[in-house]
This record gives C-alpha cells, sequence and structure tokens, in this order.
C-alpha cells in the first residue's frame, strides 16, 4: 500500500470511525498524530484514545471504555467545540450518552459541522 498522506489518513479515519471500525480508525490517526504538534497533536490524540474506548465497549470491556474515554475528554475540553471540520461537542455529548448506558446508546458518529 503506497504512504498515505495525513490528510488522506484523517478522511480515511473518520470514514472507518463512522462505519464502526474503531481500531482501523485508530490506525490512520496514528499516521497523523505521528505528524502533529501543538492543538494537531492533541486533536488526533484525543480522536485515538476515542476510538480505543470504542474497541473497549465493543469486545464489552466497560472498564476499558470509561479509562480510554476518560483521556480523550481531558484532550477534547481543551479544544474548540468544532476543529478541522469536525464537531467535537456533539462527539462529546454522544460519548457521555454512551458511558451512562452502554448497552442502550446510539452507536457514536462524529459529525462535520456545516
Amino acid at each position: 500500500m503506497d504512504q498515505l498522506t495525513t490528510e488522506e489518513a484523517f478522511q480515511s479515519g473518520l470514514r472507518l470511525f463512522n462505519e464502526g471500525e474503531y481500531w482501523y480508525a485508530h490506525e490512520r490517526w496514528e499516521i497523523c498524530w505521528r505528524a502533529a504538534q501543538g492543538m494537531d497533536a492533541e486533536f488526533y490524540q484525543a480522536l485515538i484514545q476515542t476510538a480505543a474506548a470504542l474497541v473497549k465497549w465493543r469486545q464489552g470491556n466497560l472498564r476499558g471504555l470509561q479509562l480510554n474515554w476518560v483521556k480523550a475528554r481531558r484532550r477534547l475540553v481543551h479544544l474548540p467545540p468544532v476543529y478541522r471540520g469536525l464537531d467535537l461537542t456533539a462527539l462529546t455529548t454522544t460519548m457521555e450518552h454512551l458511558l451512562a448506558n452502554p448497552g442502550g446508546a446510539s452507536v457514536p458518529v462524529i459529525h462535520r459541522e456545516a
């Protein structure tokens, strides 16, 4: 496979995440994170940790869900509500609902801000 650009990896990760392929999204976003600095690095790390939380959720590991989400949330609170076109407020709300009701919450997706 050819090397992905950071933007291609970001977009691919977003598509994979929204398809429920959290592990593969995590892998794509690591490409971005390795190339990022500052706020971008925090953003990608938060996405990676969110995806990791959802891998644990799918495995039925609620403790892993909680631990990874807490790490992601700590990073997200320092970012603007919309970053790189993504609605981080909606993502946070959805993840908080999932944490409160892991068996009945809707599957998280990341929305683009219009």
